[in-house]
């Protein structure tokens, strides 16, 4: 297990403890579902996965989406794990999304963010989404981490305040 977890990946453990099952196709926040929003290179998934947990993680650059269903290739099989290949914006279109050469996390929607400090970036194309249909094709999950380079809002806009997840 690599020690580059994050602490938020490793604090899920302690607050939702160890759940068993497959997942399915509608949850509601009991089901233990978690959703990584932001997969970056999987290490978060990976642990949640460790613990037992189903995971639907979203990323939007496409070498990272590879590298993570060669990476899990069981736990996608095994219907752990789901992998969606979207970004998530405030409305479904195709935009360029900026992939930094030097350093994936800081790929970003915004060119600024993703060329930071002066790393080389280029543009490629991705389709979005809204937050909410994620929501609907999955269900709302027990635990939401996001860490998508200044989209996060609009991932929160679309949480209502009768369904939330028991941890955001």
């Amino acid at each position: 297990m690599s020690a580059l977890f994050s602490a938020a990946a490793r604090q899920v453990h302690t607050v939702c403890g160890k759940i068993p099952g497959k997942m399915m196709a509608k949850t509601t926040s009991m089901s233990r579902l978690i959703y990584d929003v932001g997969m970056n290179n999987g290490d978060d998934s990976a642990y949640y996965l460790s613990k037992g947990y189903d995971v639907v993680a979203i990323e939007a650059n496409p070498g990272l989406v590879q590298r993570a269903r060669e990476r899990f290739r069981q736990e996608i099989s095994d219907r752990r794990l789901v992998i969606e290949w979207v970004g998530i914006v405030d409305q479904p279109k195709t935009i360029p999304f900026w992939i930094c050469d030097e350093r994936d996390v800081f790929s970003s929607f915004d060119a600024t963010r993703a060329g930071r400090n002066g790393l080389k970036c280029h543009p490629i194309e991705i389709e979005c989404v809204t937050f909410d249909t994620i929501l609907k094709k999955y269900g709302i999950p027990h635990y939401l981490k996001i860490d998508i380079e200044g989209a996060e809002p609009y991932c929160l806009k679309h949480l209502q305040p009768m369904q939330l997840p028991q941890y955001v």
